[in-house]
């Protein structure tokens, strides 16, 4: 790369570098993997989309690295597969006066394409741990809540919950997520009746002045905390 300019406008996923390209005709900005092998592949700018001695051709000239950027080492369509336009601006502007620079992609298809470039995460151990826990729970009480489930751990406890619902009890159970809580309920477990006839003696005892309202929210036993399980 020559001093003071800009290569081509990449991002990095696992080993990989993926080039952020435009399409024609669209405003999403899509990912492109490099060819191999590298030396047949596409330049970021293609040799024909800078023909004219324009005002942005001299600017891109001024700000990028125009012969790295047309080095022939890019996939002739990008991951999701549309065939490319053109890279699309980074850290040296714009390449194009009708098209602002971009530093992530927003094509979905390009976006969940580029997860399986990453190195597959690990299980953690406090999973079937919290998911036996989560399925006793929900046995008693037809519902439960997870909290302080970590972002990376709360798909693989998901799928262990229902799994471990649908082999213990043969009803199968539905998960949700708010934040770093999991949500569990399974209506073939729930006494539903029992909820409503609890809900409805709360509301007249209170509004009739028979209970005073309580101090301390009572215990909870269908909420299980990740953090409970601390393994060394």
């Amino acid at each position: 790369m020559r001093d003071g300019l800009h290569g081509p406008n990449v991002i990095r996923a696992g080993e990989s570098l993926l080039l952020l390209a435009a399409v024609s005709g669209g405003e999403a900005v899509h990912l492109v993997q490099r060819h191999e092998p590298s030396e047949q592949g596409r330049g970021a700018i293609p040799d024909h989309y800078f023909t004219s001695a324009g005002s942005d051709r001299r600017a891109v000239q001024r700000r990028y690295d125009v012969q790295a950027l047309r080095e022939s080492v890019w996939a002739p369509t990008t991951m999701c597969g549309r065939v490319w336009a053109v890279m699309v601006g980074g850290d040296g502007g714009t390449l194009c006066r009708y098209r602002e620079p971009a530093f992530a992609p927003t094509c979905r298809r390009c976006l969940t394409l580029m997860d399986h470039l990453f190195p597959a995460l690990a299980v953690d151990p406090r999973v079937p741990i919290v998911a036996q826990v989560v399925c006793d729970v929900v046995r008693e009480h037809g519902h439960a809540e997870v909290r302080a489930v970590p972002g990376d751990q709360m798909a693989f406890l998901r799928k262990q919950v229902r799994s471990l619902i649908r082999q213990r009890t043969g009803h199968r159970a539905q998960t949700h997520v708010h934040g770093d809580v999991l949500l569990v309920v399974c209506d073939s477990l729930r006494d539903q009746e029992a909820e409503i006839r609890a809900a409805v003696g709360a509301v007249a005892a209170i509004l009739l002045g028979s209970k005073p309202l309580p101090v301390v929210r009572p215990d909870r036993p269908w909420v299980v905390c990740w953090t409970a399980w601390e393994l060394g």
